[in-house]
């Protein structure tokens, strides 16, 4: 729950970007995603080097608009009733509800995480990783910008907390 640290970052980007430099001079094909997973990584190591951003060991990152009351944290046990926005790095949006109730377990492992650390009528918003996101699956309709998500892609969910039972 640290701000980031810059070096950190910016060596897991680099070594990403080498990697998928290599593969891609061994042959990729255009739908091979991994010019977007380079993207989605240099994306999130470039926010992290912003002031305002913390960061979990998992590599989870989050930004706090609004830290909310304290004492009323979810947990695994727990329902959520929310309003968020889910979009990707290119600000389309996938998905966005002003009410939705739901278990903490049943959804993405960086949004689970991430709603662990907010108390009622906080307002987060969350950049998750694709590890921590649905990784190398797409999720969907291929096609559809409204509800599309690509493999490897990071999801960036703004939250407003406004039950926990």
């Amino acid at each position: 729950m640290t701000n980031c640290h810059p070096r950190t970052f910016l060596l897991v980007s680099v070594s990403t970007l080498l990697l998928c430099a290599a593969f891609c001079m061994t042959g990729c094909k255009k739908n091979n995603w991994l010019d977007w997973k380079a993207q989605n990584a240099a994306w999130l190591a470039k926010n992290a080097l912003q002031d305002s951003i913390r960061c979990t060991d998992s590599g989870l990152q989050y930004k706090v608009i609004r830290q909310g009351i304290y004492g009323t944290t979810p947990d695994d046990l727990k329902s959520v009733r929310i309003r968020y926005k889910g979009s990707l790095i290119t600000g389309d949006v996938f998905e966005q509800n002003d009410d939705a109730s739901f278990a903490v377990t049943g959804v993405v492992a960086g949004l689970q995480e991430g709603l662990k650390k907010m108390n009622k009528s906080g307002h987060f918003i969350f950049y998750i990783p694709q590890e921590l996101g649905y990784g190398g699956d797409e999720q969907g309709t291929r096609g559809s910008s409204s509800n599309y998500i690509p493999p490897y892609s990071t999801l960036i969910f703004e939250v407003e907390l406004y039950d926990v039972y």
